[in-house]
């Protein structure tokens, strides 16, 4: 076997390069037991839109643990959602798919699928899920379809987005992001960001972060030639990563190993063989073809066919198994793409029963303004053929009381003639026959009788014709 020592910058490149490739599945945080704990619950869920949730939230956890279990609930969720028409949902579940997309190689398609979701947070003002979307940006941008600055200048939109946060959990993620994908930091910049997410992972005991930034402590370590102070904490750190059963840390601190190990390669090619075992516990095929095309550089330098045989026949399963789950995924994007037909046609059907809506509420509307026209018109009508017969009514009125008026003035008129000639004619006559009698008996008894009696009468027959005067003047 030959011993010669693998170079120094190849070994650290390697252990770079899969600390970058590995910080995208370490930005979310699943957790087996809160796995157990959703799925346990999901049989007993009777709501559609907390089962859409429930299923967004196992697509959630399965994000740094596996691709393709993303993408399962992810659909499910996606398609629930859209039967129900729950945006939230379906952009919650279209966040996973876009993240599993990213993990097949569908950088295009991931791209596209989250330059939608961002408006759809922004809209509903969740502003930790907008950072995400921007780390997630950066990772699909990152495998060499973006140039550097554009990747920065996404990190930097992140930060001063994430600085609305009440809950800034996340923006532990966002600084070791910053730090990682910015090369041109200076080595006081990388401790300053590295303390801010160290400050912020320690205030809400995100033990995962912890441990992701003692990883960098100890890469830069490694980099400035102090080995022996980073060999216990790489061998403490691979400990804690089993013991929290973090699949992608326990990779980057193998890996850490295999970079400190350029001196003893067949040490090296061991530690690329435990990190391939601990990543086929993810179901990241990508991954292992990654750690395995390493460990075939270590071993094609140690010289040893045995150990080429052997790293080639486990690429050769990684890379078959890879094609049957990318057939599969394609077949599962296939159905998704049917998904996101259906989707458009029901938004289409919808539009279409809001324009048959609206047309017929435009219609009863313009039956019942042209209904109430016509009462208002009728009510006019109505109005004025009123009037018309109150005005006839007091005409007629205003008639009957002159007529009424005409017959007592002409009532009058008759008593004050039939007065002044039949009483006050015969008053006069019998006043006349009274005087002649005086006259001729000056001497009887009965003349003084009889002057009384004239007197009378004289009166009456002034009573009599000033009476019949009055109601002939004012008859």
């Amino acid at each position: 076997m030959n011993s010669r020592l693998l170079p120094l910058h190849r070994l650290k490149s390697a252990a770079y390069l899969l600390f970058l490739f590995c910080l995208c599945n370490y930005l979310a945080h699943g957790q087996i037991q809160q796995i157990s704990h959703e799925l346990h619950n999901l049989p007993f869920i009777k709501d559609s839109v907390s089962l859409v949730n429930s299923l967004n939230r196992l697509g959630t956890l399965y994000r740094s643990r596996n691709a393709d279990s993303c993408f399962h609930y992810g659909m499910k969720a996606k398609r629930l959602a859209t039967d129900i028409n729950y945006q939230k949902g379906q952009t919650a579940a279209d966040h996973l798919v876009a993240y599993a997309f990213f993990k097949r190689g569908l950088y295009a398609e991931s791209l596209e699928l989250l330059s939608k979701i961002l408006p759809h947070y922004q809209q509903f003002g969740d502003i930790e899920k907008m950072v995400r979307v921007y780390l997630d940006i950066i990772e699909v941008r990152n495998k060499g379809i973006s140039d550097r600055a554009e990747i920065i200048s996404i990190l930097q939109k992140a930060v001063q987005t994430g600085k609305q946060l009440e809950k800034d959990s996340i923006m532990s993620s966002v600084y070791l992001s910053y730090v990682t994908r910015n090369t041109t930091l200076s080595n006081d910049s990388i401790d300053y960001y590295l303390n801010k997410s160290h400050e912020i992972a320690n205030r809400y005991n995100d033990e995962q972060s912890l441990i992701f930034i003692r990883l960098w402590q100890t890469r830069l370590l490694m980099l400035n030639g102090q080995k022996d102070e980073a060999l216990p904490v790489i061998k403490r750190l691979i400990s804690e990563a089993q013991r929290i059963g973090n699949v992608t840390l326990e990779v980057n601190a193998h890996f850490l190993m295999v970079g400190y190990c350029d001196t003893n390669p067949i040490m090296a090619l061991e530690h690329c063989y435990q990190a391939y075992e601990v990543a086929q516990k993810s179901g990241d095929r990508s991954l292992e073809i990654y750690i395995l095309n390493n460990a075939l550089e270590v071993a094609k330098h140690i010289g040893d066919k045995d150990e080429i045989i052997k790293v080639h026949v486990e690429l050769e399963k990684a890379m078959t198994a890879e094609w049957e789950n990318s057939k599969k995924f394609i077949s599962d994007y296939v159905r998704f793409n049917a998904i996101q037909h259906e989707n458009q046609l029901l938004s289409k059907k919808t539009k279409q029963r809001t324009v048959w809506l609206l047309l017929i509420s435009l219609s009863a509307s313009i039956i019942v303004f042209a209904i109430y026209l016509t009462m208002i018109h009728r009510n006019r009508e109505a109005k004025v053929k009123i009037e018309s017969l109150n005005n006839m009514a007091n005409i007629q009125i205003v008639a009957m009381e002159e007529a009424k008026q005409q017959a007592v003035r002409n009532e009058q008129q008759r008593l004050a003639l039939d007065l002044h000639d039949n009483l006050s004619s015969t008053l006069a006559g019998i006043k006349h026959q009274l005087e002649l009698l005086i006259i001729d008996n000056p001497n009887s008894p009965l003349a003084p009788k009889l002057a009384e009696i004239g007197g009378h009468i004289g009166d009456a027959y002034a009573i009599a014709r000033g009476k019949s005067h009055q109601w002939f003047q004012h008859a």
